[in-house]
């Protein structure tokens, strides 16, 4: 069994990691909890209690979502910003080139993703709202939520419990 200090001091370094790597929204909307040290802390609790795992997998320039094959797709803006349009367009050229079925804007326990992959993958783009990312990793299982917060690193929940 692991000791109390031993315990807070693993809490207190998830939370350090998650807030140097979340890209943050800056709204807050309606949200019951607006404490991001609380939010912070109650993800890396389900972390360090070992309800979800966490893997940063950092990579240089989008190249993780680089594909060979060429889609044609519409000029026209969808969805955010330029570069969070460019990147859910790239992403979904990704899984659409490797045969996994993409789905736009799925409904999460809470809130909508950017883009669902196959039957249980989620994946936010740029940034996100840490309410809406604590409450669907508490309630979600069964599933991967991917958070893109730059062109270098990705952040993958994995919640298969």
């Amino acid at each position: 069994m692991i000791d109390w200090n031993d315990a807070e001091k693993t809490i207190s370094e998830e939370m350090e990691f998650l807030k140097n790597n979340i890209s943050l929204s800056p709204f807050e909307q309606n949200d019951p909890i607006k404490c991001e040290h609380c939010l912070l802390r109650n993800i890396a609790i389900l972390i360090v209690s070992g309800k979800l795992k966490l893997r940063k997998i950092i990579y240089k320039n989008n190249s993780i979502w680089q594909t060979e094959k060429k889609f044609n797709s519409s000029t026209l803006k969808k969805h955010g910003g330029n570069w969070h349009n460019d990147q859910i367009l790239t992403i979904e050229k990704y899984f659409l080139a490797n045969g996994v079925k993409v789905e736009k804007e799925p409904a999460l326990y809470y809130g909508r993703a950017d883009l669902g992959a196959g039957n249980n993958m989620f994946i936010e783009v740029g940034t996100i709202n840490l309410y809406k990312l604590y409450l669907n990793l508490s309630s979600l299982n069964s599933c991967k939520i991917i958070l893109v917060p730059t062109d270098n690193y990705l952040l993958e929940f994995d919640l298969w419990k």
